[in-house]
């Protein structure tokens, strides 16, 4: 499924607004979509597990001389690890990728909390250990109805961490003011100004919006580092070091 055609089954947006009335229309995705991007997950967490099979079948052979005692103890661990695999993967993806695994990565979709906020350990650690609810009977029915009955395509786990699965905007979503959507270099600066009075999540969400509309990704990056990014391709402030055209020499701006 390409994401730009999984794009067209998505839901209806929903808006989030803060206490500093800055509004996000975060555009829901739908159950194709996510499905789509669960696949791959599974798909890659499939790959890690025979590669830690594979492993595990190595250091079993190298024991082989002693007692079938060290090889119980390997496959004992070995279980432990294919535990901690399946659910790590997904926590990790979502926590240390801005609420992207790798399959939602190449789908197009994030997690975020219902205020629009970037998902915590917590959150994530939640909502994936409630996808065994989500699973029953089979073939994830649960799930499949809690989404469908849901307005905002929540599956049991959502309800629980108070998340959301949305799509990566290449618009900005920060609305200021009366609402009214501004240009992206007017509305990056008036976030620039307005920063200092935002909470900590409403900072980060509006940072991470309008870098993505600006066509890149944040990675790793805390807000200041983004705000800083943020100034440079604004305009908001100038960058510290210029090369001189032709010469490759640095000067100070």
């Amino acid at each position: 499924m390409d994401p730009s055609e999984a794009r067209s089954e998505r839901l209806d947006a929903v808006s989030v607004e803060t206490p500093e009335a800055v509004a996000f229309q975060l555009d829901l995705a739908g159950m194709g979509s996510r499905g789509f991007a669960f696949a791959l997950d599974v798909f890659a967490i499939v790959l890690i597990l025979a590669a830690e099979f594979l492993l595990m079948l190595a250091i079993v052979w190298g024991l082989a001389e002693f007692t079938g005692f060290f090889s119980m103890w390997v496959l004992a661990v070995y279980s432990v690890v294919a535990f901690l695999t399946m659910w790590g993967y997904f926590i990790y993806g979502e926590v240390r990728r801005d609420g992207r695994t790798w399959g939602k990565r190449l789908t197009g979709l994030r997690v975020v909390r219902d205020d629009g906020a970037r998902v915590g350990f917590l959150d994530s650690a939640i909502r994936n250990l409630l996808r065994l609810v989500d699973w029953l009977p089979a073939f994830f029915g649960v799930g499949m109805v809690s989404m469908f009955l849901s307005s905002k395509g929540k599956r049991v786990g959502d309800y629980a961490a108070g998340t959301i699965v949305v799509w990566d905007s290449d618009e900005p979503l920060a609305l200021y003011g009366e609402g009214r959507e501004q240009p992206l270099e007017a509305a990056t600066k008036e976030y620039l100004e307005r920063r200092g009075g935002f909470t900590e999540a409403a900072r980060y969400q509006v940072a991470v919006s309008l870098l993505g509309a600006w066509g890149e990704e944040p990675g790793y990056w805390d807000e200041p580092t983004i705000a800083g990014r943020l100034a440079d391709l604004s305009g908001w402030r100038r960058p510290a070091v210029e090369e001189i055209p032709g010469t490759g020499t640095d000067i100070q701006a």
